[in-house]
């Protein structure tokens, strides 16, 4: 019985104290951005992590949302947040490469063959740990988290992109990204880069007659209304860190801290289950409206052509050591 009180005094305890603990936290209002607009795979785990935060902090910790690249391209936040004009965002991880080169790893080129070897990646402490560690020295930001939806397949406005011989002759917009541009040269296509927020303009235009990016995304941007055929390659994950500003982040006290780290993480790994969900419905909304969907029938030859770019990019990811570790982890 003396047991038994003892841990309902204690239970009742640790409730009354919870309201007092998150008593503790500060009073501030955190500025948060992504390029897309709210309900898509960006904006949401950024709600995610807003809801979490404002809840666990007794209301003291708010948000100011800026979707739908209100305040410039994906590249632009980056700026933004070394800078601490704002202090969370998200954008496509080839977006953060130009300041954080090591951010390469993760959008290698076919690295992720199958999807359950990136959950694997992502899931790695030792590896993430290190890995936000250099970003933070080279970009002055900080990934708190990853997030990743469907793999970035290719649409456009002409054919159906069966094998690599179909990619010829066409215009395709691709992020002003090195190794996804350097991908795009291996395959003997010279690829157009544009910012995220110039795209659908452009493939309105037939300034452009194609692009790649992940089904869902496909689907929130209503890229039918531009496009026809969606052909499935795997060759990149859509990968996208909820990054914060170092320089505000390292001023946070430590409780602080690890409520953003804990929001970060659980908005992530809600949004990997979403996203896994969503890209089949995605799909299925695409061909509702009118677009065709196909095979690759050469995907060895991609795979043999992309990865030949692989040497190129070593000492951008830390040494073809960091790579093979990467492979390790995923048994590849």
């Amino acid at each position: 019985m003396n047991i038994m009180r003892t841990a309902l005094l204690f239970a009742a305890s640790m409730m009354l104290c919870a309201p007092a603990y998150a008593a503790d936290y500060k009073p501030m209002t955190v500025r948060m951005a992504c390029s897309t607009p709210p309900g898509t795979i960006q904006a949401m785990p950024l709600d995610k992590l807003a809801e979490i935060v404002e809840r666990e902090s007794g209301g003291k910790i708010k948000f100011e949302k800026f979707y739908g690249g209100v305040l410039g391209d994906e590249q632009s936040t980056v700026k933004q947040l070394r800078s601490n004009s704002i202090q969370v965002g998200v954008l496509a991880a080839g977006n953060l490469t130009p300041f954080a080169p090591r951010a390469t790893l993760v959008i290698m080129p076919y690295l992720f063959p199958k999807k359950e070897m990136a959950r694997t990646f992502f899931s790695d402490k030792p590896m993430m740990d290190e890995l936000a560690g250099a970003v933070v020295k080279q970009s002055h930001t900080r990934p708190l988290a990853w997030l990743m939806s469907g793999y970035r397949v290719l649409t456009n406005s002409k054919r159906p992109i069966k094998t690599l011989a179909d990619m010829q002759g066409l215009k395709w917009r691709v992020p002003p990204v090195a190794l996804q541009l350097d991908t795009f040269r291996s395959w003997g296509v010279e690829p157009h880069p544009l910012a995220w927020i110039e795209t659908f303009n452009a493939l309105q235009q037939g300034v452009i007659d194609g692009q790649e990016n992940p089904n869902d995304l496909n689907r929130d941007t209503k890229f039918w209304e531009v496009q026809k055929y969606i052909s499935n390659v795997h060759y990149m994950v859509w990968v996208a860190p909820i990054l914060v500003s170092e320089k505000w982040y390292s001023k946070l006290d430590a409780d602080t801290k690890q409520l953003f780290d804990r929001a970060a993480q659980e908005a992530a790994h809600w949004m990997w289950d979403y996203a896994e969900a969503q890209d089949k419905k995605a799909l299925q909304e695409c061909i509702d409206h009118g677009m065709l969907v196909n095979d690759l029938e050469d995907e060895a030859v991609w795979i043999e052509k992309a990865r030949s770019v692989w040497p190129k990019f070593y000492d951008a990811v830390g040494g073809k050591e960091v790579l093979d570790r990467a492979l390790k982890i995923m048994g590849q």
